[in-house]
């Protein structure tokens, strides 16, 4: 190899140990500044101006103040009756997965937010006991709520 080559090689070397070690080193020796030590300021009193002066006085109050939530925004709609049976079977399923019966498996998938059937050989008859089985003991869940594979 070039002398001349190695030189060069070594001269970037130094320059980039001598950047480095500043870098790291330069962050320690920076000191905060030292401030003599501060007197309270005392007297301080608050600016008392009345405003708008009225002639009724707020009784007085302890904190916290509990406030009553009248109104939260929500738009008060009764909720019919077949959804909440809906909702009560779904949740009675999805606690119950994964079921596992003689003709299937049932698990839920909660990225589709349906249950995932997994039917056993032979499928055409598995997939008749399935259908029984929903529509006696779950009625209320359509077979939208159901991926059968």
């Amino acid at each position: 190899m070039d002398s001349q080559n190695i030189k060069v090689y070594l001269a970037i070397s130094g320059a980039l140990i001598v950047l480095l070690i500043l870098v790291i080193i330069i962050p320690f020796t920076k000191q905060k500044p030292v401030t003599g030590p501060q007197q309270p300021v005392t007297n301080l009193i608050p600016t008392t101006v009345e405003t708008n002066p009225s002639s009724y006085s707020l009784p007085p109050t302890t904190y916290p103040l509990n406030v009553p939530a009248d109104f939260t925004g929500a738009i008060d709609e009764p909720v019919s009756q077949q959804i909440i049976d809906l909702a009560a079977q779904k949740k009675d399923l999805r606690q119950k997965a994964p079921l596992n019966l003689t003709a299937f498996l049932i698990d839920f998938d909660y990225n589709e937010d349906k249950f995932v059937v997994f039917l056993k050989d032979p499928k055409d008859q598995a997939q008749k006991e399935f259908e029984n089985w929903r529509t006696a003991n779950y009625p209320g869940l359509g077979a939208e709520q159901f991926l059968i594979k």
